[in-house]
């Protein structure tokens, strides 16, 4: 085969990995582009069985997508610094959930189609409320206050589902977003399980 037969060949194709399905589909979503399975398995060049077997459905996708969202504000908090004691622990929750609800991409999503955003944000399945549990049980443990408290996993689970019911309200109950109140809710949560801890002294 001639050098020149060699040269002329075009370049292999890159493989397509997982994340570059979260990518496209990250990008669709802050762009305000339906996130579809045939969409991103046409433009990726990779069959929807592919996606499938990556992320099982659509609501895997999104939610993997909004974890990344919540993610980049979990770490633009934690980027405020100042020793992790109950106080900075409720402050940081109330800028996490007043970014969160206020993000324009989430909004909209929340309006498009809200028993279907409800279930990637919070159901017991989803991505993102095992991840955010996970999170705060991480948080809770590294506390002072809650050093002697039993059950860091019950407390954050029972933070992550409060918040929720502020935050999303508006799909739930239909009342408006309140993270302030989901913030003075937590706080309260919280300053009862440090004194539940240290009366374990």
């Amino acid at each position: 085969m001639s050098h020149q037969a060699v040269n002329s060949r075009s370049p292999r194709p890159s493989r397509v990995h997982r994340d570059d399905v979260i990518d496209l589909a990250h990008d669709w979503f802050l762009a305000g582009r339906r996130v579809d399975i045939q969409a991103l398995s046409r433009d990726l060049k990779i069959g929807r069985a592919t996606i499938y077997r990556w992320f099982a459905g659509r609501e895997v996708v999104l939610g993997e997508v909004v974890w990344r969202i919540l993610i980049d504000a979990i770490e633009r908090v934690e980027a405020r610094g100042g020793e992790l004691d109950a106080d900075r622990f409720v402050s940081n929750f109330g800028f996490l959930a007043e970014t969160v609800r206020n993000y324009q991409p989430l909004e909209r999503f929340v309006a498009d189609d809200p028993e279907y955003a409800l279930r990637v944000l919070t159901s017991r399945y989803s991505v993102v409320q095992g991840r955010l549990i996970e999170w705060t049980v991480g948080k809770l443990a590294a506390m002072p206050e809650l050093s002697r408290y039993p059950d860091t996993s019950g407390l954050a689970y029972a933070v992550v589902r409060l918040g929720e019911s502020f935050i999303w309200s508006d799909m739930i109950t239909g009342d408006p977003p309140q993270p302030d109140k989901a913030t003075e809710m937590v706080g309260m949560l919280i300053a009862g399980a440090c004194a539940n801890s240290s009366g374990r002294a």
